[in-house]
C-alpha cells in the first residue's frame, strides 16, 4: 500500500469509525502526539473532543467519504456528515431534525501519524437548517 493509499484509509477510519463508530480512541493511532489543529498545537485530544462534541448533539451520525486525493504528504478529503440535533449546538436547542453539511480536511502525515490537520466545514449551512 502506497503512503497515499494508507493515507486515504487513515483519512476514512477516523471518519467512519472515529466519528461515526465512536471509536474516539483511534485518535491516538491516527494523529501525532504534537498534532496541529488549524494552526493551534493539540494532539490527539482536540480531534477527539472535536468528534465527542458533535456526537453529543447529533444522532445516528453518518459520514459520506467522496473525493480523496493523496499528493506526497497529503490527504485531502471532500465529505458530508449527517445526524439527528439531539442536544444543543452552538447554542440552539436540540431540534430533532436530520441535518447535513458537507467539509473538507487536509492532513499532513509524517512517519504514518497526521501531524497537521487544516479543514473547512460548512457550518452555517449546518446552522441554518436547525433555525
Amino acid at each position: 500500500m502506497s503512503a497515499g493509499e494508507a493515507g486515504r484509509e487513515l483519512a476514512r477510519r477516523w471518519l467512519v469509525e472515529g466519528w461515526c463508530g465512536g471509536d474516539l480512541d483511534l485518535a491516538d493511532r491516527i494523529f501525532a502526539p504534537d498534532l496541529v489543529l488549524r494552526g493551534r498545537r493539540v494532539g490527539p485530544a482536540g480531534p477527539r473532543d472535536a468528534a465527542r462534541r458533535i456526537r453529543a448533539s447529533f444522532a445516528g451520525m453518518t459520514v459520506d467519504v467522496g473525493l480523496q486525493v493523496a499528493e506526497g504528504e497529503r490527504v485531502v478529503t471532500y465529505f458530508t456528515a449527517r445526524g439527528r440535533h439531539v442536544a444543543g449546538y452552538r447554542g440552539i436547542p436540540p431540534t430533532g431534525r436530520t441535518a447535513s453539511a458537507s467539509g473538507i480536511q487536509i492532513w499532513t502525515f509524517r512517519d504514518g501519524l497526521v501531524v497537521a490537520d487544516v479543514n473547512v466545514f460548512d457550518e452555517w449551512g449546518l446552522v441554518s437548517q436547525l433555525r
